[in-house]
């Protein structure tokens, strides 16, 4: 009996005690269990032919029918290791049916292989395998996925893989070096939260992150509506993901096509890319890539025609088709952009000649020039964003400003990852300001490491840290725990390194509070500015912004420089609420019903539209100070009934001392308020009109 397993360093003698092995072509060994076979023996010739056909990186298992040997080894693999193992069925046990064949995938946790020419019969049996058109994958002689039914080799996925989240932990730069080359043909894995089909969600992420960052994915409308908006001559219904997975191989190298699932919890719509090794991509709006376990829901798939194009150049498309116009795909500038001309960029071209930026808050020039080269360097190496909190002499507290400014690029790090599914590393904060109280409950918030110069400590040849009277350089955890977790003390050095910048990027953690979802970061990606980036904006946020009104609410708490967006969807919700956003667009759905409803579909789009130049004006960047954001956020609290008009008044009047003396802010808040009240619907006039009084008894803060 032959174990044919994976060639690894560890320890031999665990695997094999009697040192018997055969070493076997692509890097493997078989390990005999019973006598040495020679090398023409028929069965190590099948396995060595077995082990290049799975794939390019696939290793594939031969054992004995319960070893323990083979458990053994499978609780000492990575998770990347496993993710490329199916596991064989070994000739010597005999046939085997479909039914056994994925019990035994399902207690290995391993996707489970057979020569065909091993199931009885063609493999059918009167036992049907559960979720069986999403998990028997049929691959030809070259180990690629096939037509079912005729394959060479069959493969069942088990209901639940070991490891379902392979690449996860792993460097960037390792990533890239997989990026575009063949991968487990045929891979289907299942978790606690749905179906992957094809490459593993972290190098989906890695591959196409910058692309939907920067655009976005919405369908407009409903799965039927994003189906046609392909312009596919046609819409198939595959039988499983097993059949999704192979129409999109033959769909060749560069395919793109829209899948519409039928779930649980209703329509799951997804864009299909094949990179140009023909690995496939699931990306959905929400930034999963996963899709739902339903064992019968209906699936359709429409291919994109003509020629190919970049998947950055399809989210365009789909951006503008969903809008009805070219306007979501230049917005102005973005809620991120903004922000982020409050700071000093710091830019380089790094050695794969992409542009690169580290923020620096505060002064720029006292950031000396061997810690910028630094800290561009972990950057660069760890694909990791770094915020420099800059000050003019080390152990000084750091300003209010800069505490406020941090926040909100922590904040926008956040909507940026969001975006992207949630794969974003959270910032590493550089600084040699003091860790005031205000800056790490901060960072805490976030869940942001700190690497910080700390007056004092000094590291010792032995690692640990020393009181002396100078500084050394360390991180801080957040939370502030620096050991007494199962983790080892933060490393204390004389001097700022890479190592040190690593040590930090594996502190990270989810924030200590609930992230925006993708609708509300969508809307604040649009810019206030600009009358038609905020039709656009309300529109790519979809249906969903409504109803996700509190959590905007909790984000300007958080942000209050955000209070422009929480008013804009205070007086726009009830017209929201009666159809779509654009103006001109088709009927919705919530508030309207039959032509009557259209008409009034129609009419709330046309108000939405005349709106919006005041709302502009309304919410600009203008007046950015902190009695203009108490305002804005009056007229959202107040229009929607969070707080009384008394309440409202009172804190309008707790920043009246905010109030710039010059440029006439209350006169021109009192135009602007006067130019909307017209336009908006007759029960949020009263509330603006409460809201003019309360800023004209704000009294002068120079008298």
């Amino acid at each position: 009996m032959v174990t044919h397993l994976p060639l690894i360093t560890r320890p031999m003698a665990e695997l094999c005690a009697d040192g018997r092995t055969v070493f076997l072509p692509g890097g493997a060994m078989a390990v005999v269990t019973d006598e040495i076979p020679t090398a023409d023996d028929p069965f190590l010739q099948w396995a060595a032919a077995a082990a290049r056909l799975s794939g390019p990186l696939a290793t594939p298992l031969f054992p004995q029918e319960d070893s323990e040997l083979l458990r053994r080894m499978l609780a000492r693999q990575s998770a990347e290791d496993l993710d490329l193992t199916p596991v064989h069925w070994p000739e010597s046990a005999g046939p085997v049916n479909l039914p056994a064949l994925a019990k035994w995938a399902d207690d290995l946790r391993l996707p489970a292989q057979v020569l065909r020419t091993q199931l009885h019969g063609d493999g059918t049996t009167d036992e049907p395998v559960p979720y069986g058109p999403h998990r028997v994958v049929d691959l030809d002689a070259e180990g690629r996925i096939t037509a079912p039914g005729t394959g060479v080799t069959v493969r069942l996925a088990p209901m639940s893989h070991r490891e379902p989240s392979p690449w996860a932990d792993v460097p960037a730069e390792a990533l890239e070096m997989l990026s575009g080359k063949p991968y487990l043909s045929g891979r289907i894995v299942f978790s606690a939260d749905g179906v992957e089909v094809g490459l593993p969600a972290a190098l989906t992420n890695h591959r196409y992150r910058a692309a939907l960052r920067a655009h976005g994915l919405r369908f407009g409308g409903s799965g039927d509506d994003a189906l046609a908006a392909t312009g596919a001559e046609r819409v198939d219904e595959p039988t499983g993901y097993v059949d999704l997975a192979y129409r999109m191989d033959q769909a060749g190298a560069g395919a793109h096509a829209v899948v519409v699932v039928d779930g649980p919890d209703g329509e799951s719509i997804h864009l299909a890319v094949n990179d140009e090794a023909r690995s496939l991509s699931l990306l959905g709006p929400d930034g999963s890539v996963l899709l739902p376990a339903t064992e019968s829901g209906r699936i359709r798939l429409a291919r994109y025609p003509g020629e190919p194009m970049s998947v950055e150049e399809r989210l365009i498309q789909i951006a503008a088709a969903s809008t009805g116009s070219s306007a979501a795909v230049s917005i102005g500038p973005s809620w991120a952009e903004t922000t982020r001309n409050e700071v000093t960029p710091y830019t380089w071209q790094a050695a794969d000649g992409t542009g690169r930026v580290l923020e620096i808050i505060g002064p720029a020039a006292a950031v000396s020039t061997p810690h910028l080269g630094v800290l561009a360097e972990a950057a660069e190496y760890l694909d990791q964003p770094i915020i420099v909190l800059a000050t003019e002499r080390p152990g000084r507290k750091p300003s209010p400003e800069q505490v406020s400014l941090l926040n909100r690029r922590l904040f926008v790090h956040l909507g940026q990852s969001v975006l992207a599914g949630g794969h974003d590393p959270v910032p590493v904060v550089y600084t040699r300001a003091s860790a005031s109280p205000e800056l790490t409950r901060l960072l805490d918030e976030y869940g942001a490491p700190l690497v910080y110069e700390a007056p004092g400590l000094s590291a010792s040849g032995g690692g640990m840290p020393m009181l002396n009277l100078g500084s050394a350089w360390t991180v801080r955890r957040p939370g502030g725990n620096p050991a007494g977790d199962g983790r080892a003390a933060p490393p204390v050095e004389d001097a700022l390194s890479v190592d040190l910048i690593e040590a930090a990027t594996g502190l990270r953690r989810a924030p200590a509070f609930t992230p925006p979802t993708v609708p509300v970061v969508s809307f604040l990606s649009a810019s206030l500015t600009d009358p038609q980036a905020i039709v656009s904006g309300l529109d790519r946020a979809g249906p969903a912004l409504p109803d996700q009104h509190s959590q905007l609410r909790d984000a300007v708490n958080r942000v209050p420089s955000l209070a422009g967006y929480h008013a804009v969807l205070s007086l726009t919700k009830p017209l929201l609420l009666d159809g779509p956003a654009r103006p001109g667009g088709a009927a919705g759905t919530r508030g309207a019903a039959g032509a009557g409803g259209a008409a009034g579909a129609a009419g709330s789009a046309a108000q939405l539209g005349a709106m919006a130049p005041m709302l502009a004006d309304l919410a600009g960047v203008s007046f950015d100070d902190r009695a203009s954001h108490a305002i804005l956020g009056a007229i959202g609290d107040l229009i929607e009934g969070n707080r009384s008009a008394e309440e409202v008044t009172t804190a309008i009047w707790e920043f009246k001392d905010d109030l710039p003396s010059t440029g006439g802010v209350r006169p021109n808040w009192i135009r602007k308020i006067n130019a909307l009240v017209p336009l908006v619907s007759e029960g949020h006039r009263e509330p603006l009109a409460q809201i003019q009084t309360a800023i004209m008894t704000c009294p002068d803060p120079d008298r």
